[in-house]
């Protein structure tokens, strides 16, 4: 029973890479839109986890990077998004 659960935990991460892929491939959001990036920063922490366990070292190493794109683009964005909006309200 762990097994089945470890394989439903690892096939989530799996959808969470692509519900991310066919929201910005089908026009629904950006590739800059926390949308896009969350899924993929979801996905990433769990599939690394998912590899952890079944010692998959390459698909760790991809799931580190991902993560680490995906992160990155999250904190980039919300710091222009805040930047942004400073701008438009001291113009107020």
């Amino acid at each position: 029973m762990a097994t089945v659960l470890l394989h439903v935990i690892g096939n989530l991460g799996g959808a969470c890479y692509l519900g991310a892929y066919w929201l910005v491939s089908s026009g629904r959001v950006t590739s800059f839109s926390p949308r896009y990036q969350v899924p993929n920063f979801i996905g990433a922490l769990i599939l690394l986890g998912y590899s952890i366990i079944l010692t998959a070292w390459a698909s760790v190493v991809l799931n580190v990077v991902w993560a680490l794109i995906a992160g990155t683009s999250l904190v980039i964005n919300a710091k222009r998004a805040r930047a942004s909006k400073s701008r438009t309200t001291e113009h107020l």
